[in-house]
């Protein structure tokens, strides 16, 4: 088996970026769901009452969260 010195930690190094990515990304998913739930639940004298408009915003973050569970769950 002839492989350079360098060959044997390509594999691993590329599976790490790879899991690296996918942890950025499902941060990144996390992020956007929390700033749209906080939003929710900013109390603004203008905005409708405060039960729907956290409603929605906890309806559009769980949205935000199951579609990156889909996409992380999709075979490559």
């Amino acid at each position: 088996m002839n492989t350079h010195p360098g060959e044997r930690h390509e594999q691993p190094l590329a599976a790490l970026d790879e899991r690296v990515l996918a942890l950025e990304d499902r941060v990144t998913v996390l992020a956007e769901a929390l700033r749209v739930l906080a939003h929710g639940l900013e109390d603004l004298p203008t905005a409708e009452p405060a039960g729907r408009r956290a409603a929605e915003a906890a309806r559009q973050a769980y949205d935000l969260l199951l579609a990156a569970g889909r996409h992380t769950s999709e075979p490559e």
